[in-house]
């Protein structure tokens, strides 16, 4: 049944690929922000309660992709990105703080699909799209800045094999110009033990697109 599932979507993505009318290649940077769905909560280090909290960082990313179809359009990629979350644990006792950054390296194979809200067909230069579709990631380094105890002990092994997320977003096509704004919604655990914290990361891109 899978194996149906995927050939037919392999062949319907070859055929809008040899009818599309419209194609190009797209290279991108901007900026992202990446939220863990457990924000906040309580841990132990050292045998001492401490209050977590955790908040999303500036991080960005670069990346490239091929986009063709019409007005409906397919657009798979390929995109390297860091993400950012600041976690601070605070003694119960003491009130003392201790703070980690833990910057993720990864490499994520977004699929999107979307719908030009203007015919291509009629209006070449300016554009407004609707796009959703799913990512998945791959942690391939993790760097920490001052370490708090077992937060700092996390490394890419600690990290899901596979993150899957939901894609959704608006994109405006300017010239050869474009510029996506989007939110990715976590559909699986960043990390492969027993949290079950997923990641949500809004972003925005810009970059350039050559027509073929």
């Amino acid at each position: 049944m899978i194996r149906k599932i995927i050939l037919s979507a392999a062949f319907g993505l070859f055929t809008l690929l040899a009818t599309a009318q419209h194609f190009d290649i797209r290279a991108y940077g901007g900026f992202n922000v990446l939220q863990l769905t457990s924000d906040q909560g309580s841990n132990f280090i050292d045998d001492i309660l401490h209050h977590r909290s955790v908040t999303g960082r500036p991080g960005y990313q670069f990346g490239a992709a091929v986009t063709f179809g019409d007005r409906f359009y397919v657009q798979p990629g390929i995109q390297i990105s860091t993400g950012t979350t600041k976690v601070v644990n605070e003694n119960s006792i003491t009130g003392k703080e201790f703070t980690d950054e833990s910057t993720l390296s990864m490499i994520s194979v977004p699929l999107k699909v979307g719908v030009r809200l203007i015919d291509p067909n009629e209006e070449n230069i300016f554009n407004v799209r609707v796009f959703g579709g799913f990512d998945g990631s791959h942690v391939t380094k993790v760097t920490h800045g001052t370490n708090s105890g077992a937060e700092g002990d996390l490394n890419e092994d600690d990290y899901s094999n596979l993150i899957m997320a939901a894609d959704f977003g608006l994109g405006f096509d300017i010239a050869f110009l474009f510029i996506d704004m989007g939110y990715q919604l976590g559909l699986s655990p960043i990390h492969s033990g027993g949290d079950s914290a997923k990641g949500n990361t809004f972003y925005g891109n810009i970059g350039l697109r050559i027509g073929l």
